[in-house]
């Protein structure tokens, strides 16, 4: 890395082939840049990159290199917009909203040590040493099925986090809330930052870079923060396409004819096409059934597992333990 006394140190880039490098962004995560013309960077050093491009070209270039940032604009904007149009109109639940950021708060921690220590250095090792393939960052066909297969794994596993006790005794706290909206989407428990991890190592080993999957996450995650909403209430053709937040709110709803449905993130399409699709027809009502609640940060960080393990206590076979925390939860 160069240093210039006007200019200060130079970016840090890391080549991956001779089309592709990522850099590595203001918040600490690497993202990929393209290009073939040279030009100059901040050390002083001629690099390779685009000077013009069409806009159908630099928007996704800049998006890549400033994901992250706009994950955090986004968040930070929709959710201080809420409590404010909430407290304007006196509906502002503080206890609520304090166990929803409790729980982002924890969930950030946990994913940021998690990755660090641990999952980051395991992809980067799978990528590097068993790797089945070699995708090319640079053609745009590889970030689209990318985006694609990621949409379809989230569904089952998705799907499974509902129908699997253990993995719902962590997930329901994302369902918890009474209400719907920008703080119900960042009400995310931090055990989902333990295992989910290790269900992402498909991703190095098919060939796509790791930390350029994180651009795929944060355009995801952007996208499903804004699903949490009551304000887009007609339906349009978009919902037979997308997860919109009509078919998002269907998927948080308690009603019975509303249970498991619509668990894709972006596309609905593999609700349509495995029958988990049902469309918002009556009114929904959020919150957990059976009288379950969330409503304390205390809560939010323990989430089901007090009454899992009580379930345990009353088996004594490790077969019935093993079949109660893979069985569907009540």
């Amino acid at each position: 890395m160069g240093y210039d006394r006007k200019r200060g140190p130079a970016r840090v880039r890391l080549k991956l082939n001779p089309k592709v490098r990522l850099r590595v962004s203001p918040w600490g995560s690497p993202t990929p840049q393209w290009g073939n013309a040279p030009i100059v960077g901040n050390s002083g050093h001629r690099h390779t990159g685009i000077v013009f491009q069409p806009l159908i070209y630099s928007l996704p270039r800049w998006y890549a290199q400033h994901a992250v940032t706009v994950f955090i604009v986004t968040i930070v904007t929709a959710f201080v917009g809420e409590m404010i149009y909430r407290r304007r109109r006196r509906s502002l639940d503080v206890q609520e909203s304090a166990t929803s950021f409790v729980s982002a708060l924890s969930f950030l921690v946990v994913k940021s040590v998690v990755s660090k220590l641990v999952m980051l250095s395991l992809a980067l090792y799978v990528y590097d040493s068993h790797r089945l393939l070699t995708l090319d960052l640079g053609n745009a066909w590889v970030w689209v099925g990318m985006f694609l297969l990621r949409d379809f794994i989230y569904y089952w596993v998705h799907r499974t986090e509902h129908r699997v006790r253990v993995l719902w005794a962590s997930h329901m706290v994302h369902h918890s809330p009474d209400t719907i909206g920008f703080a119900t989407a960042v009400r995310v428990p931090w055990m989902e930052a333990i295992y989910k991890p290790w269900l992402g190592l498909w991703v190095p080993l098919i060939g796509f870079h790791p930390a350029a999957f994180i651009v795929l996450d944060v355009l995801a995650a952007t996208i499903g923060q804004l699903q949490h909403t009551t304000a887009w209430r007609k339906r349009t053709i978009l919902d037979s396409v997308f997860v919109t937040p009509s078919a998002h709110r269907v998927h948080h709803a308690s009603n019975r004819e509303y249970i498991d449905k619509n668990f894709g993130a972006v596309f609905i399409v593999w609700d349509r096409l495995f029958t988990t699709f049902a469309p918002e027809v009556t009114p929904v009502v959020f919150g957990l059934t059976g009288g379950k609640t969330v409503d304390r940060p205390v809560q939010a960080l323990i989430g089901g597992y007090p009454a899992l393990l009580e379930g345990l206590r009353t088996r004594h076979s490790v077969r019935t333990r093993l079949q109660y925390l893979v069985s569907r939860p009540a």
